[in-house]
């Protein structure tokens, strides 16, 4: 097998998870509309094993499958979900692993360099749907909402947990290189 299709196939797994830890597991958190699920973690984990340009493929063929309408995405699928907060974060996931993974790849024998890049990918994650939020309550919404309080309702309640998921994702992406699932 050439590394092109394994790579590809590899996308298409990393694609399934993330899909996957969308459907299997998702809650909310009472005050809040963005649901929780580990996609963050697949998407960061994406970072960590793939090549930046085959991330935006993975995350970039997650969000045209529910951008189409297939029911992929936490709560409201097909183009209805740009009007909703949680698709700053889907937004944001193509670079958020794409981040990760030229972090991971330009630093690659240095010890850590894993965990900066999962931070790194969660700071770009957090920085586009804030910003999203933002302006789709001021925009689209005519809501007058400061930017502190979508950063205490949409990031600050989120962020512990991500750190988790991207914590796990460094110290998994880093056993299965060890695995001789080098893919870059």
């Amino acid at each position: 097998m050439s590394k092109r299709t394994q790579l590809l196939c590899y996308c298409a797994l990393l694609c399934a998870l993330i899909i996957l830890s969308c459907l299997l597991f998702r809650f909310t958190i009472p005050g809040t509309d963005v649901m929780i699920t580990l996609q963050t973690l697949f998407v960061l984990l994406c970072g960590q094993l793939l090549p930046a340009r085959y991330c935006l493929y993975t995350t970039g063929a997650y969000l045209m499958a529910g951008l189409i309408g297939l029911p992929v995405f936490s709560s409201v699928s097909g183009p209805a979900v740009i009007t909703t907060p949680s698709f700053g974060y889907l937004l944001a996931f193509p670079a958020s692993a794409a981040v990760c993974s030229l972090i991971c790849q330009k630093f690659a024998n240095r010890k850590g360099s894993r965990y900066a890049a999962s931070i790194a990918g969660i700071l770009v994650l957090y920085g586009i749907a804030m910003g999203y939020v933002w302006l789709l309550t001021k925009l689209y919404l005519k809501t007058a909402i400061s930017f502190g309080a979508v950063f205490r309702s949409y990031m600050l309640i989120f962020l512990p947990l991500d750190v988790l998921k991207g914590i796990f994702a460094a110290w998994l992406g880093k056993r299965m290189n060890r695995l001789s699932l080098h893919l870059r």
